[in-house]
């Protein structure tokens, strides 16, 4: 766990413009921009994340002001158990009762990004992470 933590505070401290460090620390290569309305949108397959495989890797940047980015991709099975609070601040979430197919999350700010970790329906199992930096 400490690892996965460590390695997550590196992605907040991370520029999200500075595509070769992204790259890696994900070891992956991310494709060329590709423009969704005001946003710029790199994709990668595959990576890895300290020991954790990541796939579907998305870094969203506004095309105006690349420093507003938001990276996202999913832990592949098995994944990792979050039992216990990561981050002085961390709240939990519950599933959204109104809404089908919501799922608990984690979130707390590191190093300035909010960081947000998805659950799987056994609210443990790490499945999806988004990092917002602004």
């Amino acid at each position: 766990m400490e690892r996965f933590k460590n390695d997550i505070e590196r992605l907040t401290t991370a520029r999200f413009s500075d595509l070769d460090a992204l790259s890696e620390l994900l070891r992956t290569r991310l494709g060329e921009p590709t423009r969704q309305g005001l946003t710029n949108e790199r994709t990668g397959e595959r990576g890895m994340l300290g020991d954790l495989e990541v796939r579907n890797i998305t870094l969203r940047s506004d095309a105006d002001n690349p420093a507003l980015a938001r990276l996202t991709f999913d832990v592949a099975p098995p994944g990792v158990a979050l039992e216990e609070i990561i981050w002085e601040d961390s709240t939990i979430d519950p599933p959204h009762p109104d809404a089908p197919g919501s799922r608990a999350y984690w979130s707390a700010q590191v190093n300035g990004a909010k960081v947000v970790l998805e659950l799987a329906p056994d609210h443990k199992t790490l499945t999806h992470v988004l990092i917002s930096q602004r």
